[in-house]
């Protein structure tokens, strides 16, 4: 089995998950490789920093899961 040891995100970039209706940003916050060895990714809700989730690497770069967040003009 071959592990993806770099992602193509940093942290700060943001994501929309790919059905969310309601689009809502989820920031990078860490990159990280996890116990069982796959890189994974901590993001954190733009509008509600207090919620969380954690993904791996190649769901976060999938666009079936997730899509890179336009820029928005505050940022």
């Amino acid at each position: 089995m071959f592990k993806r040891k770099s992602v193509d995100a940093q942290v700060g970039d943001m994501f929309i998950k790919a059905h969310d209706t309601k689009k809502n940003v989820w920031v990078v916050e860490k990159i990280f490789e996890h116990v069982d060895g796959i890189l994974h990714a901590r993001l954190y809700a733009k509008n509600q920093p207090k919620t969380m989730i954690t993904v791996s690497a190649s769901t976060l770069a999938d666009q079936d899961f997730f899509n890179r967040a336009p820029p928005s003009p505050a940022d």
